[in-house]
């Protein structure tokens, strides 16, 4: 009985290693991916209406406020507007926002027309986007990779434990095994908590 315990307890931990490490990145890349998509669709129409005639203030006017809840306060305010949309950049931590509020200032202050340049920044995001999703598809095989490593050992328990063998009691009952499960567990949660941090520092790196 106790055996079939630890048995059930071996594979709701690797289910649990299994849905932390794959699921829940999924969801958080996916959330991200999706707020990015809608700011560049939103570049996008600001663009549009740059490019249709419509002045700087009024176009970021006609625009969905929900990107800039700061700047949307300073619109007739020409003078703060670039610190605003540079407050918003910070607040989102976004790239785009950030070459607005750069390129917005010049064009103010030099006359510089500010479409062109926010097209530039947008072909500039859209590359790294790409190139972040090709990281990102490269970055999968080392943590899977990780998992996989770390359930082997427990998959060969299981498989010991089915064909007859008790390989569970003898880790729990034995000296050398105890040492053995502690060395091992010691050395396979490190093993795959550093395989899965680099992967993760990487994505934070790249802002992935």
């Amino acid at each position: 009985m106790s055996s079939l315990m630890i048995a059930v307890l071996l594979i709701a931990f690797a289910v649990a290693l299994w849905l932390g490490v794959n699921t829940v990145p999924k969801i958080e890349l996916s959330n991200k991916s999706n707020v990015e998509l809608d700011e560049i669709d939103w570049m996008r129409g600001f663009i549009d209406s740059l490019r249709a005639g419509m002045p700087a203030w009024e176009a970021l006017s006609n625009s969905n406020h929900k990107f800039i809840p700061m700047a949307s306060k300073k619109l007739n305010q020409p003078i703060e507007l670039p610190i605003a949309l540079a407050q918003d950049a910070k607040l989102q931590n976004s790239l785009l926002l950030k070459a607005l509020a750069a390129c917005w200032q010049v064009s103010q202050q030099h006359g510089a027309p500010l479409g062109p340049a926010m097209q530039s920044a947008l072909d500039a995001q859209l590359d790294r986007i790409m190139v972040a999703d090709e990281i990102r598809s490269q970055l999968a095989g080392p943590k899977t990779a990780a998992v996989t490593l770390a359930l082997l050992p427990i998959a060969t328990l299981l498989l010991a434990q089915s064909l007859g063998i008790s390989a569970i009691s003898w880790l729990l009952t034995s000296t050398i095994g105890l040492i053995s499960l502690a060395i091992g567990g010691l050395l396979l949660s490190s093993g795959t908590w550093i395989m899965i941090r680099l992967a993760k520092n990487i994505e934070q790196e790249l802002q992935l």
